[in-house]
């Protein structure tokens, strides 16, 4: 694992491009590349979608980038640590990228709901490219272990190299259930979409999925709840209380239609 793919100039100073930074422009595609064979199939605007998955693209970067600021500020005092080194807190991702995607569909007179439920398999899949990225840069790092398929971070880039033990690899852990999910919405017969039950479907299954997962995160400087919740964990409370909500709502819009 290297976090630092290569080193480049710009005049006088030297920048690298890093493993996550590559992952991350995957993902980009993938989830863009999803959503907009969705939009082929169903018959939409696939110049409006794209238009649109470029608006929610942005909007969570900037959502996820917010969050880490917002994170590192409460857990240091000051943001000023976070503004030089920079990072993403994936929460953020969703909150950015939602509004942004609000508002896009409304600009673009796109049908939103729709369009979520058909290319929501794009989610999961380009955040399990994300979670490889995260694996490779030695970020979001498991707990100590020394079992048969643990690793050992060596580069002093990694951050979890400044404790120099084995771990589980935790972000491929995601990654691979995360792709899982990805094929279980793509293969799912989607006999309704619309009322928002498959993003409601996403919603609770990755909720489910990130506070399972984060019992085995080792970067405990992320901080907790009383002791009792991680950070994360609290959001996919919510979170998972938000797609329960959706899938409610689309099962009584159902039942209430005539037959």
């Amino acid at each position: 694992m290297d976090p630092v793919l290569t080193i480049f100039r710009l005049g006088e100073a030297e920048r690298a491009f890093g493993t996550y930074g590559l992952m991350l422009m995957l993902a980009v595609v993938v989830g863009v590349g999803i959503a907009t064979r969705a939009a082929a199939v169903a018959k939409l605007d696939v110049g409006a979608v794209i238009a649109a998955a470029g608006f929610t693209v942005a909007g969570a970067l900037a959502g996820a980038w917010s969050l880490f600021i917002v994170v590192e500020w409460l857990r240091t005092g000051s943001p000023m640590d976070a503004l030089e080194h920079g990072g993403l807190v994936f929460y953020g991702a969703p909150m950015g990228g939602g509004a942004a995607y609000a508002f896009a569909v409304r600009v673009l007179d796109l049908p939103g709901f729709r369009l979520l439920d058909l290319a929501i398999p794009g989610v999961p899949a380009a955040h399990a490219m994300g979670r490889i990225g995260c694996f490779l840069g030695g970020c979001c790092f498991g707990r100590p272990w020394d079992g048969p398929w643990a690793v050992h971070y060596g580069h002093p880039a990694a951050p979890a190299s400044l404790y120099g033990v084995a771990r589980h690899p935790v972000p491929l852990y995601e990654s691979m259930i995360l792709l899982g999910l990805a094929f279980v919405l793509l293969l799912w017969p989607k006999r309704k979409t619309g009322d928002g039950r498959w993003v409601g479907a996403y919603l609770v299954a990755y909720a489910v999925i990130r506070s399972s997962v984060e019992t085995l995160r080792g970067d405990a400087m992320r901080g907790s709840v009383a002791g009792l919740l991680s950070t994360s964990q609290l959001i996919s409370v919510g979170m998972g209380s938000v797609g329960l909500f959706l899938i409610w709502r689309a099962h009584r819009r159902s039942a209430s239609m005539p037959a």
